[in-house]
């Protein structure tokens, strides 16, 4: 799956029609898996004209990128008004992947998993999923290298990509490995991999 194309613009999705066409894709997509969904049933089940959806969104592919890219644009928007409220790195990071295996667990993206796994797989590896995710880390690198949680000689760059990358694998790889499957082992895990990978 490429990453968002076409006719369709994130920022359209203050357009009500847009947002309508959204909700009734997702509603398709975590019911039949994005196999199954065609654009005649996304017209179907919001109620809408196939015309109107192929005007904003030239094509299927499309159409489910901006699907999977306003949940994540959800997801990320609710966790960094969490994430505020945090003190250290580790904090973060454990709210980070707690609220990504939420996530994964419910919704679009736990059906996804059942019916299609090779898709969320690939969404996780996406460019575009990556640059989004990583957009609000510096901000929070730079205050934990303020706070002296991470050594000064330790770019920007390669603490947020560390930090990516660690809340991908816990999120995505939640039973391999060592056992995290308690708070108290991941909060543990968590500052032991900061500590050493960027201290």
């Amino acid at each position: 799956m490429n990453d968002l194309s076409g006719q369709f613009n994130p920022s359209d999705q203050g357009d009500p029609m847009v947002g309508r066409i959204l909700d009734a894709a997702e509603r398709c997509i975590e019911r039949f898996g994005i196999r199954r969904t065609s654009m005649g049933e996304v017209a179907r089940v919001g109620k809408l004209s196939r015309g109107s959806i192929y005007h904003h969104f030239g094509d299927k592919d499309t159409l489910v990128q901006a699907v999977l890219h306003r949940r994540q644009q959800i997801f990320l928007n609710e966790t960094e008004a969490e994430l505020e409220q945090q003190q250290t790195l580790a904090d973060k990071l454990m709210l980070s992947v707690t609220r990504g295996r939420a996530a994964a667990a419910e919704g679009l993206i736990a059906s996804l998993a059942e019916t299609e796994p090779e898709t969320v797989a690939m969404m996780y590896l996406s460019p575009g999923f990556y640059t989004r995710s990583v957009s609000f880390w510096p901000p929070h690198v730079e205050l934990a290298r303020q706070q002296g949680e991470i050594s000064s000689s330790v770019s920007a760059e390669t603490a947020t990509d560390f930090l990516m990358r660690l809340a991908v694998s816990l999120v995505m790889f939640p039973e391999m490995g060592v056992k995290l499957d308690t708070p108290a082992r991941l909060r543990a895990y968590i500052e032991q991999a900061i500590h050493r990978g960027l201290s």
